[in-house]
């Protein structure tokens, strides 16, 4: 269902958040279309090429990068799926601008046997106009993995009231 919430307009009656100018934009939602093969002990970018949603044109080329004049505090949340083996690890992060700002790091599920991890993780950055983010893996399984297609990708948006 949608509607609107109305919020105090100056005495003039009543406004909804679109009308008043508060937002939750820029954000975007970006999923990889197939699977994709990670290197072995190497950060790999997740080659997110299909957007569900970018309100502001905002997501190109595998990476999402502030509008002018948006910059802020934006909330990320971001997922990959691959194969370890035993006492093998991955773990997926995001870069600003080519650095790491905070990483998901989590050991084999299965003691005896290969499987299948999903790393779930999310962070609040402070970015300026011209910042780009980007999703990557690493994995030390001992020879390449897939990043599966059906649970990779990254989303974002501006925080507002912070």
């Amino acid at each position: 269902a949608t509607g609107t919430l109305p919020i105090a307009n100056g005495g003039t009656g009543a406004a909804t958040l679109v009308a008043a100018g508060i937002t939750n934009a820029p954000s975007f939602y970006a999923y990889i279309n197939a699977n994709q093969t990670i290197a072995n002990a190497t950060e790999t970018k997740i080659t997110l090429d299909i957007e569900g949603w970018d309100t502001d044109s905002a997501f190109a080329s595998n990476k999402f990068t502030v509008p002018s004049g948006q910059g802020g505090k934006y909330l990320f949340n971001f997922c990959v799926a691959t194969d370890l083996a035993i006492d093998t690890y991955a773990y997926t992060f995001i870069k600003v601008n080519g650095s790491e700002v905070i990483r998901s790091k989590q050991a084999s599920v299965k003691p005896n046997a290969t499987g299948t991890i999903v790393l779930n993780s999310s962070s609040i950055v402070s970015l300026s106009a011209a910042d780009y983010v980007e999703l990557f893996i690493f994995q030390n399984s001992g020879s390449a993995q897939l990043a599966y297609a059906d649970y990779c990708s990254l989303m974002g948006c501006k925080l507002i009231g912070v």
